[in-house]
């Protein structure tokens, strides 16, 4: 791998790691809302994986499908 690419690789991981970071808070300030940021409606914790949860709709048919994670 060059240098160039080293660089490029580098970028693109600190680049994810920002898009995670600030999905994380999105999803944080919804939690403490306790407000489903596209319906409105309450959220659930799914305890399946650390850090999960999703609109208290979600997976009733026709409904809201909203989901995020708090932790990674």
């Amino acid at each position: 791998m060059t240098k160039l690419e080293r660089l490029i690789a580098k970028a693109e991981r600190e680049a994810s790691r920002a898009r995670i970071e600030a999905a994380q808070k999105e999803v944080g300030a919804a939690v403490a809302a306790n407000k489903c940021p596209k319906c409105g409606r309450t959220l659930r914790y799914n305890s399946s994986i650390q850090g999960w949860w999703q609109c208290s709709q979600f997976g009733r048919f026709g409904s809201c499908d909203w989901q995020g994670f708090t932790e990674s």
